[in-house]
């Protein structure tokens, strides 16, 4: 290689890691099987077992799922904001231009299900992430609700990503 080019290579370099380092500081490492909840709300005793980390839901509540080498928080205000979803994806493995947000699904303890919602933010490169909205009658979904799960396609593996609220009745 030639030593006018070395400067340029340990430059550009310098900046690909330093973009890629950039993580959130707040990320949490979760077993496989299981997101962990990071907003500092109190845990309900009552309602099913869940499979998820839950929590009861008051203002924004995010949870972290770490799987795969690929981190994503699912951040939720609550049943007055509606089935709308912050959703971040980061890894510095594969590109998150293939995972369909739009095939994701939020249900209830009852068995009532919304799916197609829409996505609002980007689309590709290795850190991703926008607004998740479902549409229907969300307010049919949480009337009298225990809990909320919001399914997302397999990240990295091929097990889907599942992250659940517990509401106040």
């Amino acid at each position: 290689m030639s030593n006018k080019l070395r400067p340029l290579l340990g430059v550009s370099m310098a900046v690909l890691v330093g973009a890629c380092s950039s993580a959130s500081p707040t990320a949490t490492a979760s077993s496989p099987a299981q997101a962990t909840t990071t907003s500092t709300v109190a845990s309900s005793a009552s309602g099913p077992p869940l499979r998820s980390g839950a929590s009861q839901v008051a203002g924004n509540s995010t949870q972290t799922s770490d799987r795969a080498s690929v981190t994503i928080d699912a951040t939720w205000a609550g049943p007055a904001a509606g089935a709308v979803f912050e959703v971040k994806m980061d890894n510095h493995m594969i590109d998150l231009a293939s995972i369909d947000l739009t095939a994701a699904t939020l249900t209830n303890d009852r068995g009532a299900r919304l799916s197609r919602p829409t996505w609002e933010g980007g689309s590709s490169g290795h850190h991703r992430e926008g607004k998740l909205s479902f549409g229907g009658s969300s307010a049919a979904l949480f009337a009298d609700a225990s809990w909320v799960q919001l399914e997302l396609p397999a990240v990295g593996d091929a097990a889907p990503r599942d992250f659940k609220w517990q509401l106040s009745k």
